[in-house]
């Protein structure tokens, strides 16, 4: 039953500010005495998104991620995740590519319990950065894999895999940190109008605002000064059939679809969830961070998903399945790159992303070999 009146701006669901939903959040509400919100970054299905101060130290600007009362027990093991790879003592280059936890606590009511997660900032996410349209060049390219892969070995090599490594997950900023604050567009408010008739509390906030993050903002920034993380570990998994998986976490990996592997797609109980998992849509990722467009463009509305995966598969195919992959798949690429990204540059590229996207889950390179590949090695 509806409470509300629809609000048709880019915010999160307002029906979901409900007994087990999202916590209602304003600007300069103050959490744990301590974190003062200043803005609004984003919401996804399970959370909202903000930037806050910390009065005890400074007035530092951090993320505050505000998770949904209801999912109580996979907040848990998002939060062990967390704690397990802040503790981890690995000497391991891609730890600094993997968001950080800085703290954590619990609010109560009006919705019950809500997991809060604290985080450094980082200005911008992949998702902003990849419909910018602007051309790439293949050292930014480099870079930015370079310090996806390092982070994903960290993760791998620490039993994780992280089952979303979407445009959305993948967090940019720039060496030196900024002033997040100056960068956020003025709020947009929407305000709550509850329907004639129903009772009114305090479940939900006076007013939605849309994401105050300003997309492209990093389009014109040095390559060589951007600092690249994988966030959002809320669907990470330790390695497991999917039969266990489905045991443990009562629910399918949230892969999105577009990035999901082709033996996710024809998934059967015994299907394992591991790395190559990451690293196929690892590769569906880099290859949208450097054309702008998805490698596998799925169109869902209205669609029964039995004839969305026929669809994917037959995309994988015609992409990845024909007797001269190579030469075909480095001309669809070169196709959507810059004309100044240079042929040599096209054709390694290509090269490193078929040891990616290969068909057999068992023909991908790991993270830790990929690194090792001509593509990442290349200085030019």
């Amino acid at each position: 039953m509806r409470r509300f009146e629809r609000i048709y701006d880019a915010v999160e669901p307002v029906e979901e500010y409900r007994r087990g939903g999202y916590h209602p959040v304003h600007l300069h509400d103050v959490f744990q005495q301590r974190y003062t919100i200043i803005g609004k970054l984003a919401y996804g299905q399970y959370s909202t998104v903000w930037l806050a101060k910390d009065q005890l130290k400074n007035s530092q600007q951090v993320v505050l991620k505000v998770l949904k009362a209801e999912a109580f027990q996979d907040n848990n093991k998002e939060l062990s995740v967390l704690l397990a790879l802040s503790d981890s003592n690995k000497n391991h280059p891609g730890k600094e590519h993997v968001v950080q936890l800085l703290d954590h606590f619990y609010t109560k009511e009006p919705n019950g319990a809500h997991l809060c997660l604290v985080f450094p900032t980082m200005i911008s996410d992949g998702a902003a950065m990849t419909v910018s349209g602007s051309p790439r060049e293949v050292g930014y390219i480099r870079a930015v894999s370079r310090q996806l892969l390092l982070g994903l070995d960290f993760l791998h090599d620490s039993g994780i895999v992280h089952c979303d490594p979407q445009p959305a997950n993948i967090l940019f900023s720039v060496a030196g940190g900024t002033d997040m604050e100056a960068l956020l567009q003025t709020p947009e408010f929407s305000p709550v109008k509850w329907l004639e008739g129903v009772t009114v509390d305090d479940s939900a906030p006076k007013y939605l605002i849309p994401s105050q993050r300003r997309r492209g903002q990093l389009s014109d920034a040095d390559f060589s000064t951007l600092e690249v993380k994988i966030g959002d570990l809320g669907g990470a998994s330790l390695r497991l059939t999917l039969a266990q998986y489905v045991q443990h976490c009562d629910e399918k990996p949230v892969t999105p679809l577009g990035l999901r592997a082709p033996e996710l797609i024809r998934h059967t109980r015994d299907t394992s969830i591991d790395t190559t998992l990451d690293i196929w849509a690892l590769g569906c990722l880099i290859f949208e961070l450097a054309t702008n467009e998805p490698l596998f463009p799925l169109d869902t509305f209205g669609i029964t998903r039995e004839d969305i995966d026929n669809d994917h598969c037959i995309l994988i195919e015609k992409r990845l399945g024909s007797n001269n992959q190579d030469a075909e798949f480095a001309e669809y690429l070169r196709e959507r790159l810059p004309e100044n990204f240079g042929a040599e540059n096209v054709e390694s590229l290509a090269s490193f992303l078929l040891c990616i996207l290969q068909i057999d889950p068992r023909e991908r390179l790991s993270a830790k070999e990929l690194l090792r590949t001509p593509f990442m090695l290349d200085r030019y």
